[in-house]
């Protein structure tokens, strides 16, 4: 017999590959000691194959492969605790826009929690694998799967010359004639 686990609903938005854009709700375990509850984000990265999501007017219940799902946005009275913990350990967040396999594309900041001072983007997204990462466009949260990413486009925000390194290194004697 299984342990029951109390749940919680929260209203999402999500785009899946096979049948396009869906409401619904998503089911988090809610912590039965109070201190720790589960995040739409955590919940999307554990090592579990389907989600649980409500949907339709007589709520039933559908398991959604989550390999499957591209992205997904919280409803607007969703709070961003329930979405994802920033924590307090170190992060950045990085302009970038972001075309799906589907062919859509998004933009916004990807936040990323730094593993190392000199992280770059492309570090933190060649570690993601079947993982979701926070795109935040405003006040608006997006979850994307690593998976479901094509193709990413970023600013260059750190400040680094455009031009090649030889044409930086100008002799002295030239640049004094």
């Amino acid at each position: 017999m299984d342990h029951y686990i109390p749940k919680r609903r929260l209203s999402i938005t999500y785009w899946c590959a096979d049948s396009g854009v869906a409401d619904g709700q998503i089911f988090l375990d809610l912590d039965p000691s109070g201190s720790r509850h589960q995040t739409i984000l955590a919940k999307l990265n554990s090592p579990s194959r389907f989600i649980a999501v409500a949907s339709g007017p007589d709520g039933r219940i559908e398991l959604i492969n989550r390999t499957r799902l591209l992205r997904l946005v919280p409803g607007p009275e969703v709070l961003q605790s329930d979405v994802f913990t920033r924590g307090f350990a170190p992060s950045r967040e990085e302009d970038a826009e972001v075309w799906l396999t589907d062919g859509s594309s998004v933009s916004g900041r990807v936040w990323m929690p730094l593993e190392r001072p000199t992280q770059r983007i492309s570090d933190f997204m060649n570690q993601r694998g079947h993982e979701f990462f926070v795109l935040l466009r405003g006040r608006e949260v997006q979850l994307v799967n690593g998976v479901a990413v094509a193709r990413m486009a970023v600013t260059e925000s750190v400040g680094a010359p455009l031009t090649t390194h030889g044409s930086r290194m100008v002799p002295e004697a030239l640049a004094s004639s």
